[in-house]
């Protein structure tokens, strides 16, 4: 059979010896005006080929083989076919088959019940008359079909290369796909960004995918049907298991007498993650980066090989963007030049993005314990006070005996340098932890390489000396000293960012408001509060004031019957007073007591 006239001239593709399935070897056509849909949907004959159209007599040994011919020929004539009849008899079981046109015959009408509206659908079947009918014969004891009549005479136009492709019988979608639709249809991405990662993935333009997004729709949930049949006892124990997550997590709430924290890290698990957000639904979930870079080399070294310098160096890359927007592109072109096509691990680190990029959590109060040295110290930590054998109580007597060490070793604490004359950082050697003040130090040496700009509204744009595509917008709020970078330094680590100490001191201030001295990072006991006219007052000193207080009006009041029933009315009158006042306070302003413990101290 000759190939039907057209104005694209036919690529030939043969399979690569890579074994990639994806990878073909084309030879040389007419590129230009040949679409990459077309490319994806001719199979691997030749054009000299030319495929001979079916007549009567020819012979098959199979009624598949002749459906498989009859099939392709239509393929390759812009038009599919489907079973239309078959006959059985108890001798030789099937024995007739009828192959018609997609468009043959007409749809039958519908009963509508009365008072029920349904859309009218218009059917493509128009009466065609291509067909081809077989029958079976025994010959030497082989069972062969005979074409016993064949029409190639259609009352319809017949379509375009690049138009029958979408017709529902060559809309197939191959395994490797499936597997791909189903990973990323696990990590929550809809069907249209399903579609659009297969097309970047495969370098096509939009809609040359050989099928359609409902295609995929469909799919996918016929999948999710099977799953839920199939996998009931695992969903069953994944249910269990999310249980006992839900009520660990109850139980922490109840610890914190029901003050929920504003972040939480945990170690990548989705059942731990939606226990998170089941009863922690204001709580930010983070993983750290080190846990997540801990593993990369065992997901993706092997499967690599000599590439995962490069890939790795790619993943670093992920970990310094701020932005989520650049996020997904960075993403999408490794995705894309790695080929990760159905990678499990892939699917999942994305599936988890909001909570370990950098650029999804930027903004959140981490105070540093995402980061790799914390992680490692936190580790080093743990690791000499706790193993396998070590009980609950013991670990925490051993906490606490770490704890008591370092309290002790505080007033012997190694002198800190200053690194400039800057006023600001004397103050802050007087407050700040050495950890924390080293850290302060680094900042504020950098912060000497910016230049200010104010702007009209009174904020800043602070750059960089050399770099042009560092700056950033510090907004100064003066009446309540209130400073706000775009980097959201401050608000991740609780330490303020070289920008806005530039503007402080470009603000020609020598110390820095006490709200950016967080408790935690405090040399002192973090049990210290600030009374109106800025003086400071210790927790631990109003305790044994309290204690006075409280025996002296004991011992006033044992005098009398009389004293002893008005000390007892008033008391637990004003005693409700205080601690229903107490209780209608903002929490915002953090807990009384911070039980974080800096790497170094």
């Amino acid at each position: 059979m000759t190939s039907r006239p057209s104005k694209n001239i036919w690529i030939r593709r043969q399979q690569c010896p890579c074994g990639d399935w994806k990878c073909y070897v084309t030879y040389e056509g007419d590129a230009e005006e040949t679409s990459i849909a077309s490319q994806l949907v001719k199979n691997d004959t030749s054009p000299s080929e030319a495929m001979i159209s079916p007549y009567v007599g020819m012979v098959f040994k199979s009624d598949d083989d002749a459906f498989e011919y009859y099939g392709n020929f239509a393929r390759k004539n812009g038009f599919s076919i489907r079973k239309e009849r078959s006959r059985l008899s108890p001798q030789l079981g099937i024995y007739k088959r009828d192959f018609v046109c997609y468009r043959s015959g007409f749809a039958p009408v519908k009963k509508k019940p009365t008072g029920e509206h349904h859309r009218d659908r218009k059917s493509m079947r128009c009466g065609c008359d291509a067909k081809m009918y077989l029958s079976k014969e025994i010959v030497d004891g082989d069972s062969q079909w005979f074409v016993v009549q064949f029409s190639n005479v259609h009352n319809h136009e017949l379509l375009e290369d690049d138009q029958v492709r979408l017709l529902p019988a060559y809309r197939k979608i191959h395994e490797a796909d499936q597997e791909r639709i189903l990973l990323l249809s696990k990590a929550g991405f809809p069907i249209h960004r399903i579609v659009k990662v297969l097309e970047l993935e495969k370098g096509i333009q939009g809609g040359q995918l050989p099928f359609l997004e409902r295609d995929v729709r469909n799919f996918v949930q016929n999948r999710k049907k099977v799953v839920q049949e199939n996998d009931a006892l695992l969903t069953e124990k994944r249910e269990s298991d999310t249980m006992e997550l839900l009520e660990a997590c109850k139980t922490f709430v109840r610890f914190m007498r029901g003050n929920c924290p504003q972040t939480i890290l945990t170690d990548l698990d989705p059942g731990l993650r939606d226990a998170i957000q089941t009863d922690l639904p204001a709580t930010k979930h983070v993983i750290s980066v080190w846990n997540i870079l801990s593993k990369v080399y065992s997901w993706f070294f092997q499967p690599l090989g000599s590439r995962f310098a490069e890939f790795k160096s790619e993943f670093d890359t992920l970990c310094r963007l701020e932005t989520t927007e650049e996020f997904e592109l960075q993403w999408n072109q490794m995705i894309s030049v790695f080929r990760f096509n159905a990678d499990k691990h892939i699917v999942l680190l994305y599936s988890f993005r909001s909570s370990w990029a950098p650029s999804y959590t930027r903004g959140y109060l981490l105070a540093r314990m995402a980061t790799t040295v914390y992680s490692k110290s936190v580790d080093g930590f743990l690791k000499g006070i706790f193993n396998a054998q070590t009980c609950l109580r013991s670990f925490f007597e051993q906490v606490s005996i770490s704890a008591n060490f370092q309290n002790q070793a505080r007033p012997e604490m190694q002198y800190m340098y200053t690194k400039t004359c800057i006023p600001i950082e004397e103050h802050a050697r007087s407050i700040l932890t050495p950890f924390v003040f080293n850290e302060f130090q680094h900042e504020l040496a950098l912060s000497m390489q910016y230049a200010t700009s104010e702007m009209a509204n009174g904020s800043y744009i602070v750059r960089h000396f050399k770099k042009m595509d560092g700056e950033r917008l510090v907004i100064w709020v003066p009446e309540d000293e209130q400073i706000h970078c775009s980097c959201k330094e401050f608000e991740s680590s609780g330490l303020l960012c070289r920008h806005a100490l530039r503007v402080f001191i470009v603000k020609n201030y020598f110390q820095l408001p006490e709200k950016y001295y967080l408790n935690r990072w405090r040399r002192e006991s973090s049990l210290v509060f600030y009374e109106e006219n800025g003086t400071q007052h210790s927790n631990d000193d109003w305790i044994p004031e309290f204690q006075c207080l409280m025996e002296n009006l004991f011992a006033e009041s044992s005098i009398t019957r009389e004293r002893s029933d008005y000390a007892r009315s008033e008391l637990t009158k004003q005693v409700a007073r205080i601690l229903n006042e107490v209780g209608n306070m903002p929490e915002a302003e953090g807990v009384a007591m911070d039980v974080t413990l800096s790497p170094n101290g």
